[in-house]
């Protein structure tokens, strides 16, 4: 009984460790001026194959930028669909990557700013004329090279774990 017990406390520095670990990104990134980090941004390890919901409350009288990232292992290979829960309109229905990058045109893929000259990662910008909340919902498609099986055993399905992030910066709106 008591190496049970000494186990579960020698194990439960690791298994928060993992839970937190897709948080760390925010340590190596600063906001960019005039925006600062929304305590609403999220993190958290994915599998290919899944579906995943991510909340977030926006509220009247900011501004909000809107950043996603995905770790390397699913290679883009995502699809994001950001719905307004007020109106239950979809403000956003994207694939992760696409042939001709552009602003506006895929999520996670970096596009060539011809005026400043400078690669850009994704975002999307939200100025709500009243508090709502958006659901994000983000589809990982199956691990590359995995076809589904018909046969009445089926083999066991690769899956791919890595962490995706959810980044909501905000700023006071000029509007106000």
């Amino acid at each position: 009984m008591k190496i049970k017990i000494i186990a579960i406390f020698f194990l439960l520095p690791f298994l928060s460790d993992a839970q937190s670990s897709c948080m760390d990104w925010f340590k190596y990134r600063r906001a960019e001026a005039p925006f600062s980090f929304n305590s609403a941004s999220k993190g958290a390890k994915c599998v290919t194959g899944k579906t995943y919901e991510f909340i977030l409350p926006l509220t009247k009288g900011k501004d909000y930028k809107l950043k996603f990232y995905a770790a390397a292992i699913f290679n883009n290979k995502m699809h994001f669909k950001i719905i307004d829960m007020n109106s239950h309109e979809t403000v956003l229905d994207l694939p992760g990557a696409c042939d001709d990058p552009r602003p506006g045109t895929c999520v996670l893929q970096d596009y060539y700013d011809e005026l400043t000259g400078k690669s850009i990662h994704p975002y999307f910008e939200f100025f709500p004329v009243n508090s709502t909340t958006l659901k994000i919902i983000i589809s990982i498609e199956n691990a590359r090279g995995h076809k589904e099986q018909t046969e009445t055993i089926k083999a066991p399905r690769k899956r791919n774990i890595g962490c995706v992030t959810v980044v909501l910066l905000d700023k006071p709106s000029e509007s106000f």
